[in-house]
């Protein structure tokens, strides 16, 4: 039976249309962000201001702040906060030659927990950050904030922070922190006692500068389900060493 014309031409158009928005999506997620420069809320502090500084020469824990900034690189693209976040870690935590870059922590064990093209259209959940980590080796402890308390929180930054090879990796709402966007990915460079604040190194540069977050807020912002795992989001501890039978298989 002889297709219809009209038919025939209804689903060329279809099938171009599909093909457009196809295409529009892939531009999309693999273009670099564009640089926005956003204003931040006025519970929070950029690292830049006379208080920013002041709050980091007087932080108790601070080692991961100088650990780390050789090493920070913004994300090359939109969901790229877990990649941008992971290649900081494991250059500041292994120091490896050549450095690893957002594109080479795919590496085999990586890209089984997720496809490069598969975390570009999605980013990666909490269970998956820590994934990448495994890849290379490092050990990691995953905490859901649901799971936890802020007491606990605290305790764990203000260790992490002032230990030379451990670091702290945040996942959180930044709806919470009245900022453009949802879940992100970034690693914590230092925590404030006095303020109870933490110093998120926040890998997104061309939106965001580091920022000093009071402690509740980001344990608020933590304490949100991601809809990708319906599960809540949380925090990382990463640290170098020889990896566990339980922890390479977790």
């Amino acid at each position: 039976m002889r297709m219809q014309p009209l038919v025939r031409q209804l689903l060329v158009a279809a099938g171009s249309t599909l093909l457009l928005v196809v295409s529009g999506v892939a531009w999309y997620a693999l273009s670099s962000p564009p640089v926005e420069n956003l204003p931040l809320a006025e519970e929070l502090v950029d690292i830049a201001s006379p208080e920013g500084q002041r709050l980091l020469a007087s932080s108790a824990s601070r080692v991961d702040h100088a650990q780390l900034a050789p090493y920070l690189v913004a994300q090359e693209r939109r969901a790229f906060c877990g990649p941008a976040t992971v290649a900081t870690v494991i250059n500041a935590a292994l120091r490896p030659r050549p450095p690893v870059t957002q594109t080479s922590v795919f590496n085999e064990a990586a890209t089984s927990v997720k496809s490069e093209f598969a975390l570009t259209l999605a980013g990666l959940t909490l269970e998956e950050l820590a994934g990448f980590f495994r890849a290379h080796r490092l050990n990691v402890r995953v905490v859901h904030a649901d799971r936890s308390d802020i007491s606990s929180f605290r305790n764990a930054a203000a260790g992490a922070l002032a230990e030379s090879g451990t670091f702290l990796v945040v996942n959180y709402d930044r709806r919470v922190l009245k900022q453009s966007g949802a879940g992100h990915i970034s690693p914590v460079g230092a925590f404030d006692g006095t303020t109870d604040r933490v110093l998120i190194l926040d890998v997104a540069t061309q939106k965001y500068p580091y920022t000093w977050v009071p402690l509740s807020t980001l344990w608020t912002a933590m304490n949100t389900v991601d809809p990708d795992s319906r599960q809540a989001r949380g925090y990382l501890l990463v640290s170098a060493g020889i990896q566990s039978r339980d922890d390479a298989h977790r």
